[in-house]
């Protein structure tokens, strides 16, 4: 069984000022159309929409950034940056940053201090040295890798290579401040699928990995001289989550909501098996899923957090896990990783950050400075001594302890606080930095801001040292725990007195020299990093403190705690009371002495307490307001949409335009005049009233007010997963029928009032018009050319003129963009070290499969480039290209030249290889077929057997064999003619103008063509309105045959449900003794009547017309008081006056609309279980 196909539709966002329109007053008759009632509001206000039509913007949040400054451009010397984000809009765009840089000075290999030294692990950092590397190789599953533990020992002690990505480096002297970035690129590769929770950029940045909610993992190859659609790699059963990139052994880690890790190797990529799968203890624990993962460049180790509160690691060599790592009260939420494997640093929905050491498997130290769940990390250290963080509420803060003694000794800085427009403060997302001079942050909405960011702490320093400032490192004053830690680190009790001593007039000088600043930094950004040593008090002795216990304490545990003095409320609880010791007199001495932003300073522990360093971003990329939810009205024509800014739209779904727009001012106040459910309408404008009201809200509060009372049956599902509105067609799109006046067709010739049309049929042929036309015209030549031989039937079918290629649709360039510069890497990319190195196959040369890295400027020049192989579907468009040219598309400066296999002549029976009639690079057309092509193949089903038979005449006269053989041949071919090409072959009848009438659409609405893939949907198609001509032999192949049945026969796999409703019509009870009473219509046999749910009012009253004709002619006794006589009397030429001028129909005496159905009069009126009963009268304004 084939799965299901859906035909869908993005309806582009207006590109021109939407007219504003008015609410209608609450109660209003929404009765006697079925349209929604639209009131122009007569407001001329700025359109504050943004240009759409200039270039792709990002419409709802960015969850992930990636950042590219290794990659040059044509005419460059230096490369200048590009930024690429992915949001929920399943969108990828990169962004020319435009940044001058120059190349990067090695790195220092001198460590002053490690890890242990600064949380006072020092006795076991030598331990944990020798445990880091063993004097053993390091091995895999089949064979052995050797070096790799002797090139990491010398990689960590004599520093750390740069490698290619990291050559650049931002040049400060040449930066200006508000540079502003520019569009580059857009993909799509998760459009209308899924949002994009991560990015990496692999292959020297050249490539783009991402992982979506889709559960696919798909590569993107931007820097490609022919825009290429983006191809799968992977896919997990459920959303990606989160992705890692090992950079030494080319491969990407993949984690979801499956709760399964997947091992992807990027230098074979052709395979779409997973290289490894890593599976938790408990595979179906519910809180097991994958939320967070890092890997180390070398592939030695693999880190996961999850909701379940641990750390797990993994060996990927040996897909086993090595050990958990305990300590989090909460969800992990970030994890990084040392360039060496040694240290470990997670951040955790409790608000806490951890640091941990992978040998010993402790955590270190824990950073209590947020107060909210934090959300992302990221660190360009080699050792993690610098790193971000982000959390929930939207703070953005960094640490820096490099050339530090101990981590009090660090700083901790707020740098920024990233809010936007809505009052939902989503968090930070994602953050990227360059050099620590310019950050990234990615939030819940569609913009991407730039921050300015200090230099570290250790550059500060030393520049300040060559200002005059004094040398001394910048410690703080010191209590006795610090004195325990200095004599772990080998220093004695004198040394650190008198260095405190040193560091107090220091740092008071340095108060009076700078104004409240340290090192360029003000006292109120900054927040005092607590020493590791004895947290909690100085009672406890160093071994056996825990540095895990600091999460049960964390900031955000203890926020509630009323605050009775500016002690943070961490020290307060848990410090001890002031002793007599001479170091606590001496510390409260101090404190006295310093001055009131220092002593502020001394006293925060927590980053809600300080102020931002920066309140204005440096640059701004702006998104657009987004769609977020979407409702279809009654009528099955109008739908309503929210956007993020709160304004709500109308719709018109099956002309593709936006018709007006009520602004969020308008939605709150008619939320505020609206009665409530109990009957206890708000008048005031304040109080509970002016919260922000959710989408849904605003939502139902228009549709109470527009819509009207009609009945029509679904066609179609909307849905705003992209930010766009988009309608979703399946083989039940053929229900819904409507009246051709409420379609808007009042004056058109080739429909009249009372004529039906069917919504989806209208809006398919509208859709596919072009391919409609296309396949008419090959028809023709297919007529014309019939006396032709059939060896010229392909190149007379498929004009190459006609059919020329066109730009990939999910690709969208900007015209300024430059061509990046191929990176001068010597040597190929390597091979995953999970699989056996250097180990010959023993296969035939003829099956042989090309197993390259991903491509990266692809020299095929197809329809179908593709930058890398494909994973294949049955039934889908990857299979039917990859079983027509048997290997998938490669040739890049990173992969092995490989010899491409032979092509062979298709055999007759082969109709899948259609795209063969394509232009090859020389330009020339090569059919893969001696009859040219599918339509080709189709044309000659007609002339095979009369061609046949002529070669049977004139073989008899030599020899019988090869009649036998022909005629086995053909009949061969005629059995095996598939559905479609039996379709294809009839002479076609598309649906009429009069039940399907034509109208203008916008000519950039996106057509997709898509496969059910649990948990998503797979894109075999993608095009435009415009683009369907050009593409007919590929929706050939990919359209569902409900769909080509109907747009080249006009026939449905499905009628429409014929449903009828019964109903009694009764005269209505004058109860006026001087009026007309009128007789009833139906005798005692015939009691009630039924009818077409769809039937209109208007029919009624004609059908009571005729009948009380019909009444009075056949009882003449009756004629002189009928009523027919009446109206005979008052018109005497006989002319018959219109049913509605002379009766009208009531249900629950309510006066009924004439253009209201019955379907919509049950629904709406009668509103009961029972029969429904309608009464006629003479209309009270006719004659009597």
């Amino acid at each position: 069984m084939s799965a299901k196909r859906r035909i869908s539709y993005v309806i582009p966002p207006p590109t021109e000022p939407i007219p504003r329109l008015q609410l209608p007053s609450f109660g209003a008759s929404r009765s006697g159309s079925a349209g929604p009632l639209l009131i122009p509001a007569h407001v001329n206000s700025p359109d504050d929409y943004p240009k759409w039509s200039r270039h792709p913007r990002h419409r709802l949040g960015v969850n992930a950034l990636a950042l590219d400054y290794s990659t040059q451009l044509v005419g460059r010397s230096a490369p200048e940056g590009i930024l690429y984000s992915g949001g929920r809009d399943g969108l990828v765009l990169s962004w020319d940053l435009q940044l001058p840089m120059k190349k990067r000075s090695q790195r220092e290999n001198e460590r002053k201090h490690s890890w242990e030294v600064m949380t006072g692990w020092a006795d076991d950092a030598l331990d944990s040295e020798e445990e880091d590397f063993p004097m053993t190789s390091s091995g895999d599953i089949l064979g052995t890798v050797v070096g790799n533990a002797d090139r990491r020992k010398k990689a960590t002690r004599n520093g750390f290579p740069l490698p290619h990505e990291h050559h650049w480096e931002t040049d400060l002297d040449a930066f200006q401040p508000g540079q502003p970035s520019h569009f580059r690129q857009c993909a799509q590769p998760h459009f209308l699928t899924g949002w994009v929770n991560d990015i990496c950029l692999v292959n020297y940045n050249q490539t783009v990995i991402t992982g979506s909610s889709d559960g696919t993992i798909k590569a993107w190859n931007p820097h490609s001289p022919i825009p290429s659609d983006p191809s799968v790699i992977g896919a997990h059963s459920d959303y990606v989550r989160c992705l890692s990139y090992c950079r030494e052994r080319n491969w990407i880690a993949s984690g979801s909501y499956d709760r399964t890790i997947k091992l992807w190797d990027l230098a074979r990529s052709s395979n779409p098996e997973p290289l490894v799968t890593l599976n938790p203890a408990d595979a179906s624990a519910a809180k097991s899923s994958v939320y967070a993962l890092a890997a180390d460049p070398y592939g030695h180790t693999i880190a996961s957090g999850s909701p379940e509160r641990v750390v797990r690691l993994w060996d990927p060599r040996s897909g086993k896990r090595t050990g958990k790592l305990v300590g989090h009260t909460d969800n992990i939420r970030a994890i990084l990783i040392s360039e060496d494997s040694r240290y470990l640093l997670t951040g955790s929905a409790d608000a806490s950050i951890k640091l941990w050491s992978l040998a010993s498997q402790r955590c270190l130290h824990t950073f209590t400075h947020h107060t909210e769940s934090v959300w992302s990390l990221f660190s360009s250290h080699p050792s993690l001594e610098s790193f971000y963080s982000g959390d929930r509420s939207g703070f953005v803060c960094r640490v820096d302890v490099e050339d530090c003694a101990d981590v009090s000794e660090g700083e901790c800085i707020l740098l920024c606080q990233d809010t936007h427009e809505t009052a939902i403060a989503e968090g930070i997302n994602k953050i990227v930095a360059l050099d620590d001079n310019l950050l990234w942050t990615a939030s819940g909405s569609s913009t991407i801001r730039r921050w300015r960011v200090p230099q570290r702490r250790a550059v500060r320093a030393r520049s300040a040292h060559f200002d005059g400032e004094p040398v001394e490192r910048p410690s703080f004053p010191e209590s006795p725990r610090s004195t325990v830690s200095s004599v772990k680190r080998g220093h004695s009790e004198n040394s650190s007195l008198s260095r405190s001593l040193r560091s107090d007039s220091d740092h008071i000088q340095r108060d009076k020299g700078e104004k409240g600043m340290l090192y360029g930094i003000p006292f109120e950004s900054l927040v005092k990093l607590t020493s590791p040593n004895i947290p909690f008090g100085f009672y406890s002795s160093t071994k056996d403190r825990d540095p895990e216990i600091a999460t049960l304490y964390s900031a955000a545990s203890v926020m509630s705690v009323p605050k009775t003095n500016p002690r943070s409320p961490i020290r307060s609880t848990f410090s001890p009371p002031i002793s007599h010791s001479k170091s606590q007199t001496h510390r409260s001495e101090t404190v006295v002495e310093l001055p009131s932003a220092r002593a502020l300073f001394e006293e925060r522990e927590i980053a809600a307490d300080a102020v931002p360093l920066y309140t204005e971003p440096d640059d701004v990329i702006r998104g657009d307001h987004g769609l977020v939810r979407s409702i279809i009205l009654n009528d099955r024509i109008h739908a309503l949409t929210v956007d993020t800014s709160g304004t709500v739209e109308v719709w018109d779904i099956a002309r593709c335009i936006c018709k007006g727009k009520f602004t969020k001012e308008d939605v709150a106040a008619a939320s505020i005049r609206a009665p409530s459910s109990n009957g206890s309408g708000s008048r005031g404008g304040d109080g509970a009233n002016e919260r922000e009201r959710s989408p849904r809200e605003a939502l139902e509060i228009v549709q109470e007010r527009i819509e009207r009372e009609v009945v029509v049956l679904p066609w179609s599902t909307a849905d705003t997963k992209s930010g766009v509105l988009s309608i979703h067609l399946t083989e039940r799109c053929f229900d819904a029928e409507v009246y051709a006046d409420e379609a808007g067709f009042v004056h058109d010739r080739y429909v009249t009032d009372e004529s039906k049309l069917n919504i989806g049929k209208w809006v398919l042929k509208n859709l596919f018009l072009g391919f409609i036309r296309e396949e008419q015209r090959l028809q023709r030549k297919r007529e014309r050319s019939s006396s032709r031989d059939r060896n010229h039937a392909h190149d007379a079918l498929h004009d190459p003129p006609k059919r020329s290629s066109r730009t990939n649709a999910s690709v969208i360039s900007s015209p300024r963009m430059l061509q990046a510069v191929a990176p001068a890497i010597s040597g190929s990319a390597r091979s995953s070290p999970l699989l056996t190195p250097m180990i010959p196959l023993n296969i035939p040369k003829e099956n042989a499969l090309p197993l390259s890295a991903i491509p990266q400027l692809p020299t095929i020049h197809s329809n179908d480039a593709t930058p890398m192989p494909r994973r294949q579907r049955s039934g889908t468009m990857e299979s039917l290209l990859q079983s027509a040219t048997g290997t998938p598309k490669d040739g890049d400066y990173f992969s092995v030249p490989t010899r491409r296999p032979s092509i062979t002549a298709s055999t007759p029976d082969d109709f899948t290889a259609w795209n063969g009639s394509y232009k090859t690079e020389s330009g020339l057309q090569t059919p893969m077929t001696p009859s040219g092509g599918l339509m080709g193949r189709l044309k000659n089903f007609g002339k095979n057997k009369k061609t046949n038979a002529d070669n049977v005449n004139t073989v008899n006269a030599g020899n019988e064999t090869p009649t036998l053989e022909i005629g086995l041949e053909d009949s061969a071919l005629s059995e095996t003619k598939t559905p479609l090409q039996d379709l294809l072959s009839r002479p076609l009848t598309p649906p009429p103008s009069n039940e399907a009438p034509l109208h203008n659409l916008p000519a950039h609405i996106t057509l997709i063509i898509s496969e059910e893939n649990p948990p998503s949907y797979t894109t075999l198609y993608r095009g435009t309105v415009n683009s369907a001509g050009h593409d007919t032999p590929i929706l050939e192949e990919v359209m569902p045959m409900w769909l080509l049945e109907y747009l080249l026969h006009n026939k449905l796999a499905s009628a429409p449900p014929l449903v009828k409703i019964s109903f009694v019509l009764l005269p209505w009870p004058n109860k006026d003794p001087d009026g007309t009473q009128l007789p009833e219509l139906l005798n005692i046999q015939q009691s009630k009547l039924t009818a077409n749910r769809w039937l209109r009012v208007r029919k009624l009253v004609n059908h009571v017309q005729d009948k009380l004709e019909k009444f009075a002619a056949s009882s003449p006794t009756s004629a002189a008081t009928s009523p027919r006589t009446s109206i005979e009397s008052q018109y005497p030429h006989g002319q018959r006056p219109p049913a509605e001028e002379l009766y009208e129909i009531l249900c629950n005496d309510v006066l009924l609309p004439l253009d209201m159905s019955l379907a919509a009069v049950r629904h709406y009126v009668w509103r009961q279980p029972t029969e429904l009963t309608l009464y006629y009268r003479l209309k009270r304004s006719a004659p009597s």
